[in-house]
């Protein structure tokens, strides 16, 4: 992976093979998606302008087990929000950005969390390389990915990083040990030497994740994109966010592009989001989106476009996978010296849903 702003790049090890894969990532790193057709049932379902589904329509759940989750965002029940969820098995309300002439949004994927375990038909808690093991940290950081840390209820699903005694011995963390477990999701292969396709993978569309993330120093939240591709040719990487716990302002924002040795960069600095709000983004839930289309692709924090690209040969048109997690004190956060200072202190990622919307003849 190419290193970026704070010199960050991205390790990632195949756990039960002791092999590690690095890749260049430049000032974050992420990956996501593909779909069988039993793995989503709110697949094709339309939504009008009124944000109304398809009648014909069908709506899912899902969600995680184990940990506890101290210190972290209150686990109890949806909060409010702008984003409108009407209850288990209602469909999710359209996106707020409007469709193109002629076209109208559909869901895609939809993952609401109104279970009380993870549905892995719809999402795995392992990165893309894993075979058997699950998967261990990106970015010289500290935590090995446990299915245990993602725990679902009261209509959210919690993503726990959590100290982890005895260490998980893996090259890809710090000194060859993982002191951290954490939780993660994605719809990547639930398993990738058995012959399984990727859980949801998509070609264009918007996708939003409702969370509220931590804002502790050393805890890192990443939500991202990285293309469907079982041989790990990882060419484009679209960073829907990245977040460096001691600045819960600075919403990073990136696309690579070109075998990711090119980057277009949201933010410039600290501090500054584009045309979006630098503000404290930690106080409530966030929805964080982006809009992914043959000829543009535009970052949005709680509705409103941050930036544009839109050197359309650039942009990947192939599918790509969805990757939402959190990492400890990774090589960004150490270079720029926000790495972690408490290596005792559990904290959770908070997740309302994750969307994926398509465009499709009106």
């Amino acid at each position: 992976m190419r290193r970026r702003r704070g010199g960050r790049r991205l390790g990632v090890v195949v756990a039960s093979a002791a092999a590690v894969l690095l890749v260049a990532a430049g000032a974050g790193a992420v990956t996501y998606m593909k779909k069988d057709s039993a793995s989503s049932p709110e697949t094709g379902q339309a939504i009008d302008a009124a944000g109304n589904g398809d009648p014909a329509g069908e709506s899912g759940l899902g969600a995680g087990p184990s940990g506890s989750a101290s210190a972290g965002p209150s686990a109890s029940g949806k909060p409010g929000a702008t984003a409108s969820k009407a209850g288990v098995g209602s469909a999710p309300g359209a996106p707020s950005i409007p469709p193109a002439a002629g076209k109208r949004w559909t869901i895609g994927f939809s993952e609401e969390f109104n279970g009380s375990s993870l549905d892995k038909t719809k999402l795995s808690p392992c990165f893309d390389w894993n075979t058997g093991d699950c998967t261990s940290t990106f970015n010289g950081g500290r935590e090995h990915y446990q299915p245990s840390q993602v725990v679902v209820s009261g209509g959210t699903a919690k993503l726990i990083a959590a100290p982890l005694s005895p260490p998980y011995k893996s090259s890809a963390c710090q000194g060859g040990s993982c002191t951290y477990k954490a939780g993660l999701v994605s719809t990547a292969r639930p398993n990738a030497d058995n012959g399984s396709k990727y859980l949801y993978s998509f070609t264009f569309g918007y996708v939003e994740s409702r969370f509220k993330f931590p804002a502790t120093q050393g805890f890192f939240t990443a939500f991202w994109m990285l293309p469907a591709d079982p041989s790990y040719n990882y060419k484009t990487e679209l960073d829907i966010l990245e977040e460096m716990g001691d600045d819960p302002s600075t919403m990073y924002m990136t696309y690579h592009w070109d075998d990711r040795k090119e980057s277009m960069h949201v933010n410039t600095g600290k501090k500054n989001n584009g045309k979006c709000a630098a503000k404290d983004y930690s106080k409530d839930f966030v929805r964080m989106g982006v809009d992914w289309e043959p000829d543009h692709i535009s970052w949005y924090i709680d509705g409103v476009e941050c930036a544009r690209f839109t050197n359309a040969p650039a942009i990947e048109k192939g599918p790509m996978q969805l990757l939402m997690h959190m990492m400890v004190d990774n090589d960004w956060q150490r270079g720029w010296s926000v790495g972690l200072t408490d290596p005792t202190l559990t904290r959770q990622l908070e997740v309302d849903y994750i969307r994926v919307y398509q465009q499709t003849p009106a």
